[in-house]
């Protein structure tokens, strides 16, 4: 006879196996989205503020604008 019966409804979690592999791959993916956002950025940094007004941005809102963008993505 079993001494180790679980007699709880609710069953445990199942820890899903995380492989290195796709690990890696979302890291990579990580590190190429921050390149690309820090490239914009600096692109956006290098405008004047009259080239910022013409796309419709001020200077104080450049990453606030991918903050937005990344919180509306999830």
């Amino acid at each position: 006879m079993n001494a180790f019966i679980n007699t709880s409804s609710a069953a445990a979690p199942v820890a899903r196996p995380v492989s290195l592999s796709g690990s890696v791959v979302r890291v990579g993916r990580w590190l190429r989205n921050v390149s690309r956002r820090n490239a914009v950025i600096n692109e956006l940094d290098r405008l004047s503020d009259r080239e910022l007004a013409d796309i419709g941005l001020n200077r104080s809102e450049i990453r606030s604008v991918f903050s937005m963008a990344n919180r509306d993505a999830r």
